[in-house]
């Protein structure tokens, strides 16, 4: 992860390269907490393709007709405002309209519907936080029907004042302590 960047994945350092698995577990920074999702690498047998054409990416309706939840590793959020994104397409199968609940603990709930032939988009939101908190990123899909929506490049960053706001928190800390030395 690059400076200022608070979680990214973009899935590839998930399995060896070019393994796609049904019903996966087994990721580095997320739980599967509920259903079953697939872990899809870009060629596979299924037709599927990861944004930008290459890589890996989630089937979040995985292979057993039950919907998977993906939640993130705790995240420690200090206030300020902070901009999520992550690419999403339909199912790419000609298959029913999925829908997708995306939450930030509370700071952020939307729900996403997406037809199974919509190309990968970009979805951005700014989430402000008022006060530090942990949390976890949540993508609850909707179905049961073992073809569900594509997640790909999640990332959570906060806006420069934020960093801004951080380090004059931690300068404003220094400068008490060196008082109190003094």
């Amino acid at each position: 992860m690059s400076a200022g960047v608070i979680f990214q994945d973009n899935f590839e350092s998930e399995l060896a390269d070019g393994v796609s698995q049904t019903n996966y577990a087994g990721f580095t920074n997320w739980t599967v907490t509920d259903g079953t999702v697939d872990l899809i690498a870009t060629p596979n047998d299924w037709n599927l393709t990861c944004a930008g054409g290459a890589g890996k990416c989630v089937d979040l309706d995985g292979s057993n007709r039950n919907a998977g939840t993906l939640q993130s590793i705790a995240l420690t959020l200090d206030p300020g405002t902070y901009t999520l994104s992550f690419d999403i397409s339909g199912n790419q199968r000609n298959s029913a309209a999925d829908s997708v609940e995306v939450s930030l603990d509370g700071f952020l709930t939307e729900t996403f519907l997406v037809s199974a032939n919509d190309p990968w988009q970009t979805i951005v939101r700014d989430i402000t936080l008022t006060s530090q908190t942990t949390s976890n990123l949540i993508f609850k899909h909707d179905g049961g029907d073992n073809i569900g929506i594509l997640l790909d490049n999640v990332s959570l960053v906060p806006e420069p004042g934020t960093l801004a706001l951080f380090g004059l928190g931690i300068l404003s800390l220094v400068a008490v302590r060196r008082k109190k030395l003094s």
